[in-house]
């Protein structure tokens, strides 16, 4: 996993560190609220559970220590905890929890607290609001895959549909009303759209780039990371695009990262818009 500064005016990105030079996978980050430290999920212990890792001192701190799988960190509206998926009975199929619900709070004791929803089969979470989530929710029948994607209110228990199609990546609208989600529908055409509580219809924002040379486009990337002006951030490959957040404009290459050496998955941002911190898949060294 890395970390990097991004001028939002220049279109620059410097100071790309690995901030986990450590054995195992490391994964999903998410900026704590003041921006000051990056959550993100590691299996280094065997299983994988919680980690902080401190912008000004460099310093990681694991959060949790539990047998169980925790997936997604992510820090609560409120600041007061983190929200994960947490599996403790896996399905064979997918690896999601089977028995109960999936999305628990915690404290920054990294304690349980209690599920965020009654929702079963959560596999990716984003907050919109402190009541409203986008949720991911994983199929119940073996190999069939149809996963579909939902706003949930949690004051009234109520699901605005989204997508039958989704990928992994939630985020939500710079003004915070509307959920944003990437449409696989059509897998020659994958899109961006934002859709508000109780809209039927999602708006389509621009279209999502296609993979680098060698990679299928189905399993081009479907991360994104959503900027305060309005403008998104994708990756293909070890360059990173931007959208400018204006109809009718396309992503763009903004800067080629080549000492990460391998594709960016996971993206996110700082809520201010000036730190990146992304996953890496690694590939392998020539011989």
């Amino acid at each position: 996993m890395f970390t990097a500064r991004l001028n939002g005016a220049t279109g620059q990105v410097s100071e790309v560190t690995n901030i986990t030079p450590v054995k195992g996978a490391n994964f999903q980050p998410s900026f704590t609220r003041d921006g000051q430290a990056v959550l993100f999920a590691s299996d280094r212990t065997g299983s994988n559970n919680v980690y902080r890792y401190d912008l000004a001192s460099g310093a990681t701190t694991a959060l949790t220590a539990t047998p169980h799988n925790l997936y997604s960190p992510t820090p609560l509206p409120d600041g007061s905890g983190f929200s994960a998926v947490r599996v403790v009975e896996a399905d064979p199929a997918y690896g999601i929890e089977s028995k109960q619900p999936s999305l628990w709070r915690f404290g920054w004791d990294g304690q349980e607290i209690a599920p965020v929803v009654p929702v079963m089969r959560v596999g990716y979470h984003a907050w919109v609001d402190g009541e409203r989530l986008a949720l991911f929710i994983v199929d119940d029948v073996a190999e069939r895959n149809a996963h579909r994607a939902v706003l949930f209110n949690r004051s009234t228990g109520k699901s605005t549909p989204l997508t039958d199609k989704p990928g992994r990546s939630l985020g939500r609208s710079a003004d915070g009303r509307r959920a944003l989600y990437v449409d696989q529908t059509d897998p020659e055409h994958w899109q961006l759209c934002a859709q508000g509580e109780g809209e039927t219809t999602p708006q389509v924002l621009v279209e999502t780039p296609v993979g680098p040379d060698g990679v299928k486009d189905p399993n081009r990337s479907q991360y994104f990371a959503a900027l305060p002006d309005g403008s998104v951030l994708m990756a293909r490959g070890a360059l990173v695009l931007r959208w400018s957040g204006k109809p009718g404009a396309r992503f763009e290459p903004l800067a080629e990262l080549p000492g990460v050496n391998g594709n960016i998955r996971n993206l996110t941002a700082s809520p201010d818009g000036k730190r990146l911190a992304f996953s890496v898949t690694l590939t392998a060294p020539k011989p």
